[in-house]
């Protein structure tokens, strides 16, 4: 006990004889622990603000599409160089939902994209086939107006939602 207490007597009188190079080295000290716990802090932050983009992606979805086959393909098959029925079907979109107990909603979407241009201004536009499944899986938000509605598919109801989608 007493080798204890002989060495902390040691210890402050250094300290005391010594005052600026102890005040610097606590101070390090500080700054050093500080440093740290900030980094991990906003290492942490951007790690969850990473998953929550991954989370509003739709991570647990699963999207199956069904690819136009070449015309080198469909030559090398014996197929007519044109086929237009290719794909998965709307009685697909019924069936996998019927058949796989696990899913809980099944969203059919036919895109076609094209170049919309009118005078000297062009962009790139798509139209969207779907149901109105479409805009709770991306995460729309209506500026005014309204989405599709299930009674619109099964009255073959036709409408069309125009969007603009802004990128940061």
């Amino acid at each position: 006990m007493g080798r204890i207490l002989r060495g902390l007597s040691l210890g402050m009188k250094s300290l005391l004889l010594h005052k600026l190079r102890s005040g610097l080295t606590v101070l390090g000290i500080v700054f050093g622990v500080a440093a740290v716990i900030s980094m991990l802090a906003i290492a942490e932050g951007s790690s969850r603000e990473a998953q929550e983009r991954i989370r509003a992606l739709g991570a647990t979805n699963i999207i199956i599409r069904s690819v136009k086959p070449s015309e080198e393909a469909q030559a090398s098959a014996g197929r007519p160089a044109r086929i237009l029925n290719y794909g998965l079907k709307y009685d697909d979109y019924e069936r996998i939902l019927a058949t796989v107990p696990t899913i809980r909603k099944v969203l059919p979407i036919r895109e076609i994209r094209k170049g919309i241009r009118r005078y000297q201004y062009s962009l790139d536009g798509r139209v969207v086939g779907t149901t109105e499944d479409y805009a709770e899986f991306n995460m729309l938000e209506m500026e005014r107006g309204r989405f599709l509605r299930a009674a619109d598919n099964e009255r073959y109801q036709n409408y069309a939602v125009l969007a603009s989608i802004t990128t940061p």
